[in-house]
Formats: structure tokens, C-alpha cells, sequence
């Protein structure tokens, strides 16, 4: 009897120690980009909450981003997307292409935007739908458009 709860004991530890395995980087995102056109900000970049802000609104093949990445000021750039299944590319009006492609989803719930970028180390970020704030819209318009040593988010 005792040693068939040694047993028991070992083979639930082995269960638990399997399921703790370490993954290999971000899952894959699965889904549609159906629903991306509204406005997003950014959450999370690899699971870990951001320590910098990024608005992005999505329209009609247009996309208008306020970011607020190494410096104190958001800063505006806009540019087209076009999607095509779960594939989102961009470019920006002034500054050529997006540095990648992105692999995305909508949540079925339209709450949550999941971007996977297409490159040798993929980044995977989360956004929340929300409402731009209008202060940050003004601020970042009252600015000049942004050719600085500031590189867009995307």
C-alpha cells in the first residue's frame, strides 16, 4: 500500500513537471484581421506590459498611429494597410514600407488585436480597442511630422 502511493505520488509529479515545460517563444496567431478597423493601444509586447505608449487607428486602408516610444512627445505617422487573410502590411506616407509584415487577429469579441511580426526574431504584441484620446491626437499634430532619429513603432 505504501508503495503504491510513492508511485501515485511520482507520477503526479511527473505530470505536473511536463506541464510546466518552456515554450518556444509567442504561439502562432490564428484568426482574421475581420473587425481591425478601429481604434487600438497598445498592451503588452511579448506578454510583458509596455513601458511606452502606442495608439493606432485602423480606416478604409488608411492607418493613423500616435506614438510616445523614446521620447516625451507622441509623435504622428499615417500611412496605408491593406490585409489580406490574417496578413497585415503597411507603408508610410513619407517613410517607405513597414520595417516587417505582421501576422494578426481580431478576438471574436472585437476586443483585442494580436500582432505577430514576420522576422527572424518575432515580437508579439497585444492591443486593446479604445478611444484615442484627443489630447494625444493634438499633441502629437501640433508637432511637425516626425523625421527624427524617432523610429515608427511598425
Amino acid at each position: 500500500m505504501k508503495s503504491l502511493k510513492i508511485w501515485s505520488l511520482a507520477v503526479v509529479l511527473l505530470m505536473a513537471m511536463v506541464g510546466c515545460g518552456e515554450t518556444n517563444g509567442p504561439a502562432p496567431v490564428n484568426g482574421s484581421l475581420d473587425g481591425i478597423e478601429k481604434e487600438w493601444k497598445l498592451v503588452s509586447v511579448n506578454g510583458t506590459p509596455n513601458e511606452f505608449s502606442v495608439y493606432i487607428s485602423f480606416d478604409s486602408g488608411n492607418f493613423a498611429m500616435y506614438q510616445q516610444v523614446y521620447t516625451l512627445d507622441y509623435k504622428f505617422y499615417d500611412g496605408e494597410y491593406k490585409v489580406s487573410g490574417n496578413k497585415l502590411t503597411g507603408e508610410y506616407f513619407d517613410d517607405g514600407a513597414w520595417k516587417c509584415d505582421y501576422t494578426g487577429a481580431v478576438s471574436n469579441e472585437g476586443k483585442t488585436l494580436t500582432l505577430k511580426s514576420d522576422e527572424a526574431n518575432s515580437v508579439t504584441c497585444v492591443y486593446e480597442a479604445c478611444t484615442i484620446p484627443e489630447q494625444i491626437k493634438e499633441e502629437a499634430l501640433a508637432g511637425t511630422r516626425s523625421v527624427d532619429d524617432i523610429i515608427p513603432f511598425l
